[in-house]
């Protein structure tokens, strides 16, 4: 669907998908050839090697993912920038819509700083 609304060639498109899915389907087939080829006399092992495999690759990918993420935070800190969905150190929220100011805590008159809307595009267009 997304190919049609950028405009990608329909030979291409099927190229490249007829490509991904044979190599799909290899992969599919040697997997289980071989996982049933090495597991043949004790399937448990065989769930539990795959089950510790996927464990160990979703471990690894998220502890880069909290890693970068850290350091990104901590660089952003430095520069007075807010991250993405973040809070600068000094407690103030990352605006809605960027450049937007007042998204804050709750100030001294009580009011939260959570802006609707329509407070947001009207600062926007200002």
């Amino acid at each position: 669907m997304t190919m049609g609304v950028v405009g990608y060639r329909l030979r291409s498109f099927s190229l490249f998908a007829g490509i991904a899915a044979l190599s799909w389907a290899l992969y599919g087939t040697l997997l289980g050839y071989v996982g049933g080829m090495a597991f043949e006399n004790d399937p448990v092992k065989g769930v539990g090697v795959g089950l510790g495999l996927a464990l160990g690759v979703t471990g690894v990918v998220e502890g880069v993912r909290y890693v970068r993420g850290r350091r990104r935070r901590r660089r952003s800190e430095g520069d007075g920038e807010v991250p993405p969905g973040g809070v600068r150190s000094d407690g103030e929220r990352e605006a809605v819509a960027a450049g937007v100011a007042g998204a804050g805590p709750a100030d001294a008159s009580g009011e939260s700083g959570t802006l609707s809307a329509s407070e947001v595009a009207d600062r926007g267009s200002r």
